[in-house]
């Protein structure tokens, strides 16, 4: 985990709220698993990628909080204040999704899922890249090579789980597989400056 402790105190501080609002409600049932994705999961694997939102969903259906509740403040990279807020309009039905994702999901250690209803996990990194495949925006493409950079995803896997994933899609398909397409070249890429970077580094141990 390579998660930055700024923005990970303010994440926890958000989740603390959620699991304050089940616990009032009187729930006492098994533990809910909250998925995160977007910047913050990338965040988590990478150290990369500063957010001001959450996207995450829920393996249970709940009544959040009003939304001016769930937000924090945390420094930057750039030492200046910013603000994370729970983005309730994310959801998981229009973003490119392996249907297994919550069963591949990771759980955020040290975090506290311990002490709380609800247990924090993160997007596996393959299915985090290929959720970012839909869109495909700069940020998303970044967030891809900062994957692939630091060794979590391959053009193969990613490729493999994308097109298992569009199997339980309709409608065209041709700008996913496009951006598939434009995806891998970015990954292998970052893989083969991975590993120019490795075989240029000393091995202090010799």
């Amino acid at each position: 985990m390579k998660a930055d402790k700024e923005l990970t105190g303010a994440f926890i501080g958000i989740v603390d709220k959620i699991d304050e609002s089940i616990r009032s409600g009187g729930y006492g049932g098994p533990q809910i698993k909250m998925y995160v994705a977007g910047g913050l999961a990338v965040n988590y694997y990478t150290g990369a990628r500063f957010t001001n939102d959450i996207d995450a969903s829920f393996s249970s259906r709940i009544a959040l909080p009003p939304a001016k509740e769930l937000c924090a403040t945390y420094k930057g990279s750039d030492g200046k204040e910013s603000l994370l807020y729970f983005d309730n309009n994310y959801n998981t039905t229009f973003a490119l999704i392996h249907p297994d994702f919550e069963n591949d999901a990771l759980e955020w250690a040290g975090c506290g899922n311990e002490r709380r209803l609800v247990q924090v996990c993160v997007f596996s990194p393959v299915d985090l890249a290929v959720s970012k495949l839909s869109r495909f925006s700069q940020n998303d493409s970044n967030d891809i090579i900062a994957l692939a950079s630091v060794g979590l995803i391959s053009d193969e896997a990613v490729r493999n789980r994308a097109m298992g994933a569009m199997a339980y899609y309709i409608g065209n398909k041709r700008d996913l597989l496009l951006n598939l397409d434009h995806a891998g070249r970015h990954i292998s890429c970052a893989t083969a400056q991975r590993a120019v970077r490795q075989l240029n580094t000393p091995d202090i141990g010799k």
